[in-house]
Order: structure tokens, then C-alpha cells, then sequence
């Protein structure tokens, strides 16, 4: 079950600004904190739980690694088993020492942040680790059948990591033929049994990735991975769920739930979406409930939904897709993987989504719909679930695959300012803001996270290095957000100007620091994708009285598939106004396009574009 996460930095979220990174590479083999071995045997049941035992080789290279090793924690859920059979440290040129049983310590793990889990932790702590220390345990587990799964899906992904692999083996075995699929694992070998009911993986020779000095908001989006199922088929793996899922849905509403169904009668269906998801935030809280059993991907029915006031993902989106049905509106339940960096389907296996939402046509329109977030804008999806597959149940429980698009580029913040400047180089500022999209929902959710004043002070806080006297005029805002949404302010800027050199120079940050963290990306070497978070256009009207501006700005206009940005001025009479429009097209950019020489000539042309917009400007002493 996840959640999205919110930012209440506003202003800053949507200037996407990206702090800098030293120079970042692939880190050195040499400085790899451990040294491990893995050797692993997996038997997948007829019932499909599964078997598997692991024996884990860890040498000790640097403090850092003595601190990786320090606790070892292993969590599993009630219903499975989890056992420690052996566990020893070994000194540098010493004999292996027993692991004592009072340094194995069991107990229930705590709940997550969402509600309920009955789950267990188990805790290893090996005594006096140092460099050179060799430690070995082996794990053996037993991982209960999911409640209506005919086929088995186990995945494996080799991500970066500070240990260095020198052995990696993993031997499965099943009571049925085996299919997989793997990506970019050139480093290991594929060897099945003549029936297939085998399969061994086995690295090549030992293996040390990690990135160093990477970006905050840099991801690797292509790892090597392999998953492992009993079949390939979409149906075979979610057919049974999404019968179930069909039988819940069609028994009939609750009562409160019919209620509010007839009561949005006969509004348009956009109004009556928007009023079924108020109801379903209004009245349920998104929290998870395994303490009775492990339901896997099956949701309580409606009433017991209704009755316990509160479900996870898959409760509140088979609860949403039944109100939507009875409205007369087609919606379909869907699983996705939802999250910033999702991965391709290789396998449409049960292990491949982690979230349910609702697929539902509105208006000649797709709309996804999550009714487990604290904020709602019609129409648009959240940014962790675009761009991706979705895995869709139709009324007769076919499965198939759909994907859901990258959202368009819409304005997430229109500003129109006007700055008059006093003698002191004081700004006297009136703002009006019309906020849209994302930066309008992180405006909502912080009012309900923080407070009103809370958010009205941060908002301030973003107009000037030093304010005073701010006020803040804006509508309250819910649940469901318009399209559009205006803030006013007023305030005063006491440092409006900075001194340079003693000139007195306005400089409005704007997108300096978007530009300056992609010059930077390539400058220090960077080697991974960059998320820059949901597609979007930024305005900015800037009016200056009261001073005089030492030249006007060129206007410079650039385009290219990533970024458009115009920049503009006019005077007028004792007013000087200038015109700034970025529009981020994408919300990803990769390593190959950002070291492209386009990129680079775009950089270029956008930086220069932005230098013009600092100014020297005279203050009227007289008059």
C-alpha cells in the first residue's frame, strides 16, 4: 500500500530547483564496503508458497561496511516462517565462532504508517565486526500461498549497491515448467532442465555497481532483473482475482453508498466523479487491515468496508468502481506499480503492482482514479502513476494490459507582480497568483497538513529574502481543486535589490537554478536519469516602478522537445514590465538526451536567455 508524497515546499516544488552535485561517477571497485557470496535454492509449490533457503558470505572491507552489517533485520509476515538454522563470524586467521542465541532476538515488527500489519521481525548482531571480518548465515524461509493465486511470480533485481557480489547462485525448482524474463543480465547465465521444472542463475565473475555524487532527484531506471513465474499470461495469474473483485463489486451498495449515488443523480458525470471521491475521502480513512489474515490482493466486500470505516487501495477503489457503476458511468478496477520510477512489465505476474486504482470513462475521456489521496483535480492523474501500464479488469474478468499516459503540460503557476521601489530600495509588492495542477494540490494538502497560517507564512516566505506586513487574500481550498485557483498578496520587500559591486541589481531567480543543476549534470559527469516531476507551464508578468532599469531585456525565445522558455519586456512611461514563460514538456529527462549536443545548444540559448534578466537599476531619490 503507498501513499503519495506530498511536498509543502510550494514555491520551490514547482521552480523545480535541484541542489548541485560534486562530480559523480561510477564508484571505484576499490572502495566496495563488503565483499558477499549468495548462494540460494528456491522450491515454488504446487499450492504456489514457496521454499527457499540462503546462505549469505559477507567479508568486512571498510568501516562503512562494519556499519552495513551492524543489524540485520528480516521481516515476514505472521502467516510465514522465517529461521536463522546457522549463523558464525570468522576473524582474520581465526577459527568461525558460533552466532549465540541470545543475539538472535524475534518479535512483532511495527505496524506501517497506514493502518495494520501482522507481521514478524527477526534481528541478527553479530559481535566484535571489523575490517576483515567474514560473517556467513543461512536463512531459510517459507512464504504461505496468497489466497486465490494459481501461479507463482518471484522477481530479482540487481540494483547499485556499496558490496561488492563475488559469487551469486540461485537454483529454482517447481512443480510445474518455469518461464522468464529478464533484462540486461549479460553478467549472468540461464541454465533450465530439459523439462523446464529447473532453472539456474549463476553470475559470470564478481560484480561491483554504485553511483557516487549523484543528483536528489537522479534515478537509475534500467537495472537487471529477471522474473520467474509459472506462466506468462495475464489471465492465468490475476484471472481468479478479478472474478472476485467482479462478485464484490456487483452485490449491491451500502446504504450510505446508495444514498450519496442518488443524491449526484442526474449531474453532470465530471460533478458526479468529483462527488463520489469527496464521499469516499469524506467518510473512509486509506488504511490497511492484514490483522485477521493475509488477504493478498483480495478486498473486504462493500459492507465491510462500509462498516469498518477505512480499506486500503484495493478496498477504496473497488467501493469507488461499484458507486461509479451504479451512476452509470463504465469503471474498471486496475492494478499499476505506482511510484516515481516504475519498472516495465516483463512478467504480468501479482508481484509486478503494488497499488489499485480506477480506470473510468468521463465525458469521451479516460480518467485514473486514485481514491486513496488527499487531494483530487478532475480529470488529471497524480504524477506516480502516469507514463506506465495498468493491468485492467473488464465486466466479464478479463485482464488486460492498458497504459496510462504522461500528463500534457498545463499552467501549475501563473504570477503577476507589481514592485514599486522607494528610496531605500524597498519594494512595496502586490501579487496576484492563479496556481494550477500540482502546485495547487501541494497548496491544499498543506492546509490540511499544516494550517491555513501555516501555509500562508511559507507562501510569503517565497517572495522575498526579507518581508514584512505580508498578507495573504485566497478562497479555502478542499478536497477537489478547480482547474484554476488565485492567491493575492501584498507585502513589503526589504531587500528587493542586491548590492553588487555598488550597484543596485534586481535578479529574480526564476529558472536559474533549473538550467544551472543541468550544466552542472554535465560538468560533474552524471550518469543517471533526472525526474523533474509533473509536466508544466510557469508565467511570470513582473511590472517595476519607481527606479530606473540600466537597459532593457533582449527578448529570446527557445525551443526544443524538453523546454520552451520566452522572455520579453516593454516600457511604459515610469513602468518597466517584462514577460517569462518556461514550459517543462516532460517529466523525464535521461542521461543520453542531457549529454545530446541539442541539449547542450538548448542550455546554452536558456542561460543566456536567463542572464538578461538581471538589472541594474537607479532608485528616483527626488520627487
Amino acid at each position: 500500500m503507498h501513499r503519495f508524497t506530498f511536498s509543502k515546499s510550494l514555491i520551490c516544488a514547482t521552480l523545480g530547483m535541484v541542489s548541485l552535485s560534486s562530480f559523480a561517477a561510477l564508484q571505484p571497485e576499490s572502495e566496495a564496503a563488503l565483499a558477499g557470496e549468495t548462494q540460494r535454492a528456491c522450491h515454488f509449490n504446487k499450492d504456489t508458497s514457496t521454499d527457499c533457503t540462503t546462505t549469505f558470505r559477507y567479508t568486512i572491507l571498510t568501516n562503512n561496511g562494519r556499519e552495513m552489517l551492524s543489524r540485520i533485520d528480516f521481516s515476514f509476515p505472521e502467516t510465514d516462517q522465517l529461521e536463522i538454522i546457522d549463523a558464525h563470524s570468522t576473524q582474520p586467521g581465526a577459527k568461525p565462532v558460533a552466532l549465540a542465541p541470545s543475539q538472535i532476538d524475534t518479535r512483532m515488527a511495527p505496524n506501517p504508517d497506514q493502518g495494520f500489519l501482522r507481521a514478524r521481525q527477526t534481528s541478527i548482531a553479530f559481535p566484535n565486526l571489523r575490517i576483515g571480518t567474514q560473517l556467513t548465515y543461512t536463512v531459510r524461509e517459507h512464504t504461505m500461498a496468497k489466497p486465490l493465486m494459481d501461479h507463482f511470480h518471484y522477481l530479482m533485481t540487481f540494483g547499485p549497491s556499496p558490496a561488492r557480489s563475488d559469487i551469486f547462485k540461485s537454483t529454482f525448482t517447481a512443480e510445474q515448467p518455469i518461464v522468464w524474463r529478464s533484462e540486461l543480465m549479460e553478467d549472468f547465465t540461464f541454465t533450465p532442465s530439459a523439462d523446464n521444472k529447473t532453472l539456474v542463475i549463476e553470475q559470470k565473475k564478481p560484480r561491483f555497481v554504485n553511483y557516487i555524487n549523484e543528483a536528489g532527484n537522479a534515478y537509475i531506471r534500467q537495472l537487471p532483473r529477471v522474473e520467474i513465474g509459472s506462466s506468462g499470461q495475464v489471465q492465468d495469474h490475476f484471472g481468479n482475482l478479478a472474478r472476485r473483485y467482479n462478485e464484490i463489486v456487483t452485490a449491491g451498495l451500502p446504504a450510505s453508498a446508495a444514498k450519496t449515488v442518488s443524491g449526484l443523480k442526474g449531474l453532470p458525470p465530471a460533478q458526479q466523479v468529483s462527488g463520489l471521491m469527496q464521499y469516499i475521502h469524506d467518510q473512509y480513512r486509506y488504511m490497511g487491515d492484514w490483522r485477521a489474515t493475509d488477504r493478498g490482493y483480495v478486498p473486504f466486500t462493500l459492507s465491510e468496508i462500509e462498516e469498518r470505516g477505512y480499506g486500503d487501495c484495493k478496498d477504496l477503489s473497488v467501493l469507488l468502481t461499484a458507486m461509479l457503476k451504479a451512476s452509470g458511468i463504465k469503471a474498471e478496477t486496475s492494478w499499476v506499480s505506482r511510484g516515481t520510477n516504475p519498472m516495465g512489465l516483463l512478467l504480468p505476474g501479482t508481484n509486478s503492482a503494488n497499488h489499485a486504482i480506477v480506470r473510468a470513462e468521463v465525458n469521451g475521456q479516460v480518467w485514473w482514479l486514485d481514491p486513496t489521496n488527499p487531494v483530487f483535480l478532475p480529470g488529471r492523474s497524480m504524477p506516480d502513476i502516469q507514463n506506465r501500464w495498468a493491468l485492467v479488469i473488464d465486466a466479464a474478468g478479463k485482464v488486460r494490459q492498458d497504459h496510462i499516459p504522461e500528463a500534457l503540460p498545463s499552467l501549475s503557476m501563473g504570477v503577476k507582480k507589481f514592485e514599486h521601489f522607494n528610496r531605500e530600495g524597498q519594494a512595496r509588492t502586490t501579487a496576484e497568483v492563479e496556481m494550477g495542477q500540482m502546485t495547487l494540490m501541494q497548496l491544499s494538502y498543506a492546509d490540511t497538513d499544516s494550517g491555513v497560517s501555516a501555509t500562508d507564512l511559507n507562501l510569503c516566505n517565497h517572495f522575498g529574502k526579507e518581508i514584512s506586513d505580508c498578507k495573504i487574500n485566497r478562497e479555502k481550498t478542499g478536497f477537489v481543486v478547480p482547474e484554476r485557483y488565485k492567491v493575492h498578496a501584498s507585502l513589503t520587500n526589504l531587500r528587493a535589490l542586491e548590492n553588487l559591486s555598488g550597484q543596485q541589481v534586481y535578479k529574480p531567480a526564476f529558472m536559474s537554478e533549473r538550467w544551472d543543476s543541468l550544466m552542472n549534470y554535465r560538468r560533474t559527469g552524471q550518469l543517471a536519469d533526472l525526474y523533474m516531476a509533473d509536466p508544466e507551464k510557469i508565467t511570470y508578468d513582473i511590472t517595476l516602478s519607481g527606479a530606473k532599469v540600466g537597459k532593457e531585456i533582449k527578448t529570446c525565445k527557445v525551443s526544443s522537445p524538453w523546454f520552451d522558455m520566452e522572455l520579453s519586456s516593454k516600457r511604459n512611461k515610469d513602468e518597466y514590465r517584462y514577460l517569462y514563460a518556461m514550459t517543462q514538456k516532460h517529466s523525464w529527462l535521461t542521461h543520453d538526451v542531457i549529454m545530446s549536443a541539442p541539449f547542450e545548444a538548448m542550455l546554452r540559448q536558456a542561460r543566456a536567455c536567463n542572464e538578461n534578466m538581471q538589472q541594474v537599476v537607479h532608485l528616483i531619490t527626488q520627487g
